[in-house]
């Protein structure tokens, strides 16, 4: 489809024959973030929870962005994944309202800390330079620190299943960024061997 999509608007002037591999690139991004984004809606209104997924999809979305962290070789395994990632707001908010204060503090506070510490994280197909670190650096910190903050106004207004989303999406992904870790790690050590 990306092909097609970028041939017609070659056809047409729109885009140059040279620029036609970055369209395609970012026509197949972009048809997979709506088939998620599509997926989420599906998700929230059959399991009745549409304002908790959303929650957490726009909670996950804007800081996975910024963070890096594990990412997956296959698309179609992504796609699987993340769709069960959707999940776990819309079945755990029940749980979330019986942990101790204390430690959901924690938690929230060691998931904080990993993002702040590791991000951004690069990967084994994109480096980061210098300045591309700085900038998803302070995008990953900054955004962190609003959604400890939304958590926290969400919890003290007692609206509990969208906290619980907000959180989720932060530890999940304070995990991704673990696993990115371990998988960089896995690859760095079978290359000196």
């Amino acid at each position: 489809m990306s092909g097609w999509l970028s041939r017609w608007m070659q056809e047409r002037g729109i885009i140059e024959k040279e620029d036609s591999e970055i369209y395609q690139y970012g026509i197949r991004s972009g048809g997979i973030i709506l088939l998620n984004l599509i997926t989420a809606f599906l998700i929230g209104l059959f399991t009745e929870q549409l304002l908790v997924v959303c929650v957490f999809t726009l909670s996950f979305m804007t800081l996975r962005s910024f963070t890096g962290g594990f990412h997956c070789d296959d698309s179609l395994f992504c796609y699987i994944g993340l769709s069960l990632v959707l999940f776990i707001p819309v079945y755990m908010g029940g749980q979330f309202a019986s942990l101790p204060v204390l430690t959901v503090v924690l938690t929230l506070a060691a998931a904080a800390g990993i993002i702040i510490i590791f991000s951004p994280m690069h990967s084994k197909n994109r480096r980061l330079d210098q300045k591309e670190k700085k900038h998803f650096g302070r995008c990953a910190r900054t955004i962190t620190a609003l959604q400890v903050a939304v958590f926290s106004l969400l919890w003290y207004l007692e609206y509990q299943d969208c906290a619980c989303a907000v959180y989720e999406s932060i530890c999940i992904t304070a995990v991704f960024m673990l696993a990115g870790k371990a998988k960089l790690f896995i690859q760095k050590t079978k290359i000196e061997k």
